[in-house]
């Protein structure tokens, strides 16, 4: 049974485990990256951003979640804009995740794309962009499972690969 919760100290040792298994790749989402401050310093900042009491410039509020087993193990991060500039909507989308890397499934990553646009609705967001990368064709069809409509795809520049955009209405 796997779900999302809201990151507390009672996850700090398991979330440092979870970096570790990152080794030296790059952590997605960039705001779950640990390296170079503190757990309780990460938990602070992901509360401001969400409840709007310190957003840096052109930032706009998020939600942030660990993606858990049910041994409370992380399996993931999740972060879910709640509004889109240009280059979120261009590039990066509503929704981001990153997995763990011994559990990089098409599987675990519909799972987690399912949890985290249920959240968004929860959240109050109508109509949600997906990113995927437009090599990633399994989850191309599962995002049209789900109701998305194609929008467009393009070569992301910041990330250097092509991706597909979707849009899906959530009611």
């Amino acid at each position: 049974m796997y779900q999302l919760v809201k990151p507390t100290i009672f996850y700090k040792k398991k979330y440092l485990d979870y970096m570790k298994e990152w080794n030296s790749e790059t952590i997605t989402p960039v705001i779950s990256d640990l390296r170079g401050r503190r757990f309780e310093t990460l938990l602070k900042e992901l509360y401001e951003f969400e409840h709007e009491t310190r957003l840096p410039k052109g930032y706009f509020p998020d939600s942030s979640y660990l993606f858990v087993d049910g041994k409370d193990d992380i399996i993931g991060f999740v972060n879910i804009r709640h509004y889109l500039n240009d280059t979120l909507l261009n590039a990066r989308g509503n929704i981001s995740y990153g997995l763990r890397p011994t559990h990089r499934t098409d599987e675990i990553a519909q799972i987690v794309l399912k949890l985290s646009l249920e959240e968004a609705k929860d959240i109050g967001i109508k109509r949600v962009k997906v990113i995927s990368k437009k090599i990633d064709i399994a989850m191309s069809e599962f995002i049209k499972g789900l109701g998305g409509t194609f929008d467009s795809d393009d070569y992301n520049e910041i990330d250097r690969y092509h991706i597909q955009r979707y849009w899906i209405n959530l009611g």
